[in-house]
């Protein structure tokens, strides 16, 4: 019997019952949007929600994704109270206890939904894809929304400058844009982008990108544009099925002081690069 959140292979001898572990990883399968928050890592692990600790990379804890009401994971941000998790699959994204697990919310409706974030009001953003929109769930109960931003080209990551301001990857578009939450406003802050997917931002007024048809990450200086490439030759860039985003399993990124962490969805690993040399 095989599976999927542990990648392993079990043996049951259906005579005796006896149990044999034939093959078990115990490492990640397909880890897609990371998050940082104190000592903890949290990692959309396509078939799984798992809590590392940051300092060792021992996985802490995991929810099958099934089992815990939110099927294949795509994203994942956190903050105080809450995670909010997205599945393009599920077409759905979920309000967790940050420290249970346990679902608060789930809002569906949605077309192609990557990365979603909680402002500081309890709204929840959300990068679809499909939409080529930026829809703000204003509510708890999901009913009331609107749409913030549209026109964009499959967004794809999300990060939060202040309760106001966004960034936003455009994959299909190889852009990084400023959006302006009250108005709509956008800015284009880069725009020769290869496939950029996730995207954290550092108060110094930097944005890091996963810019996964380079298999690089860049540091953008988001005042200016200018960019630096921080490490090359990743295993990011992870090719789907044809029929599904393009996207596919998201590249994610977060940032903890100088410590940049990036997930590598070809080789089912984390890795952490430095910001500042």
């Amino acid at each position: 019997m095989s599976n999927n959140v542990d990648t392993g292979i079990t043996e049951v001898n259906t005579q005796t019952r006896a149990v044999r572990k034939v093959l078990q990883s115990g490492g990640l399968t397909a880890p897609g949007g990371i998050a940082v928050y104190n000592d903890n890592l949290y990692v959309a692990d396509a078939t799984s929600y798992r809590i590392l600790d940051r300092k060792t990379g021992r996985i802490q804890k995991t929810l099958g994704g099934y089992a815990a009401g939110i099927p294949f994971p795509t994203t994942v941000s956190v903050n105080d109270a809450h995670a909010i998790i997205s599945s393009w699959f599920a077409n759905a994204v979920h309000r967790l206890d940050r420290n249970t697990g346990d679902v608060l919310n789930t809002y569906t409706g949605f077309a192609a939904p990557y990365d979603a974030v909680e402002l500081s009001d309890g709204s929840i953003l959300v990068a679809d894809c499909a939409l080529n929109q930026i829809t703000q769930i204003l509510d708890k109960s999901g009913t009331n929304r609107r749409i913030v931003a549209d026109g964009l080209s499959c967004p794809t990551g999300l990060a939060v400058i202040d309760d106001s301001t966004v960034l936003v990857t455009e994959y299909l578009g190889n852009k990084l844009s400023r959006i302006n939450l009250k108005t709509g406003e956008r800015q284009v802050i880069a725009s020769n982008l290869s496939s950029p997917e996730g995207v954290a931002y550092h108060p110094h007024g930097i944005a890091v990108i996963a810019d996964t048809g380079t298999q690089s990450l860049k540091a953008i200086d988001v005042d200016t544009g200018r960019s630096v490439i921080l490490k090359k030759n990743l295993p990011i860039g992870f090719q789907g099925f044809p029929s599904g985003p393009k996207p596919f399993i998201f590249t994610g990124v977060a940032i903890a002081k100088d410590t940049v962490y990036v997930t590598g969805n070809i080789d089912n690993s984390v890795r952490t690069v430095k910001l500042f040399n």
